[in-house]
């Protein structure tokens, strides 16, 4: 069985993330784990000065993935999402996971980072530490993804899709994994390749589906001050193909090999014309395929690796209380449940009050569950 463990930092919805949605198809996974650097975007100076409030970023990264999400589903991919906080969050928890990742972290030089300025299209003279410290957790997450999320899975990813920039790290993350005796093997790592990252030099943006196309002309614009080789304009042709069936130019519309034969003969700014109208109509594109994708909220869960949440959160459900939260599905109000379940109402909201105490259900007339199940770490549960 052929599972993929992926990552995606969805700081916009840039075509550099819808790509890896096809690139990933193109894989023919049978499941993927699909890991969102949500830290990552959080932090990210273009997102945080796109979101005005904590409340509005977590919804502006909601939709982001949503998009990812529906297309995921559009292409038929079975998937899982995962949070990188969540994941680091268990995966510290664990003393030997953390020595590992301080163990890889000081066997890489700031030499070996060198090698990063020589992979193709990838902006390596950009990436933070904070970024390297992700890269790093993420292939340990994917290593251990049974023992981290055993509700989400009980065989181990046998394949890691990433970028490019991965390869600056990998030999020292396996050698050290190696020398730790891990009983894991890291996965086979798959690189997503002959991607041009059109970057805007100042602002550091990226064409983005929400983006008029004077913005994305810009973008493009500033990117490319002549025209490039005729390998990065294929790579380019390639990417749109995944979604586009043709090209449009000079409002007729052509093959992608007739636009390559005809390449040497287009001008530079009709090259920035050419290219922003493309990102115009493969966001289009995208937009009316995920308007018709409706897809299901995976379940939440609650990982418990401390007593006092064991204490808080467990311990003081009983088999009433259990019943009223199973049918805390956001359809039912107090009166329904009471009914639903034969149990009196006064109990019934006494409960609810309860369990909206602990965290366990929202605050509406209608209440749903803010948690789906409970997974508790007995290897590493301790007291606080």
């Amino acid at each position: 069985m052929k599972i993929i463990f992926t990552n995606i930092s969805p700081i916009t919805k840039s075509y550099t993330n819808i790509n890896h949605i096809y690139y990933l198809k193109k894989q023919k996974p049978q499941k993927v784990y699909l890991c969102v650097w949500d830290n990552f975007v959080f932090e990210h100076p273009i997102f945080d000065k796109s979101v005005s409030s904590s409340a509005n970023k977590i919804e502006r990264l909601k939709e982001n993935v949503l998009i990812l999400e529906k297309l995921m589903s559009f292409l038929k991919i079975d998937y899982k999402i995962i949070y990188l906080s969540e994941a680091t969050n268990r995966l510290f928890k664990n003393p030997a996971y953390l020595k590992e990742f301080h163990d890889i972290l000081s066997s890489i030089k700031i030499e070996d980072l060198n090698k990063g300025l020589g992979i193709e299209y990838v902006p390596f003279s950009k990436i933070s530490l904070s970024r390297i410290h992700y890269i790093i957790t993420d292939y340990l997450v994917a290593t251990y993804l049974p023992e981290l999320f055993p509700e989400l899975c009980s065989s181990a990813p046998n394949y890691y899709l990433t970028s490019e920039r991965f390869s600056t790290f990998k030999d020292s993350i396996d050698h050290t994994l190696k020398n730790n005796f891990t009983k894991h093997f890291p996965p086979k790592t798959v690189y997503v390749q002959k991607v041009p990252v059109i970057l805007h030099p100042e602002k550091e943006i990226i064409p983005s589906l929400e983006m008029s196309i004077e913005s994305i002309k810009n973008i493009v614009s500033a990117h490319y001050a002549k025209k490039p080789e005729i390998k990065e304009f294929n790579d380019l042709l390639d990417v749109f193909s995944n979604v586009l069936d043709g090209f449009v130019f000079n409002n007729k519309k052509f093959s992608k090999e007739e636009i390559i034969i005809s390449y040497n003969q287009i001008k530079k700014e009709d090259f920035v014309e050419f290219i922003s109208y493309c990102f115009y109509n493969y966001f289009s594109k995208v937009s009316g395929i995920t308007s018709k994708i409706d897809v299901t909220e995976q379940k939440k869960n609650l990982f418990i690796s401390q007593i006092k949440d064991f204490n808080k959160t467990i311990k003081p459900l009983n088999e009433i209380k259990l019943i009223i939260l199973k049918n805390c599905d956001g359809s039912n109000s107090s009166l329904d449940i009471s009914k639903k379940t034969g149990i009196k109402l006064s109990t019934v909201s006494t409960y609810l009050t309860h369990m909206k105490n602990k965290g366990l259900v929202d605050n509406s007339k209608r209440p749903r569950r803010l948690v789906d199940s409970f997974v508790i770490d007995l290897e590493v549960i301790q007291n606080d």
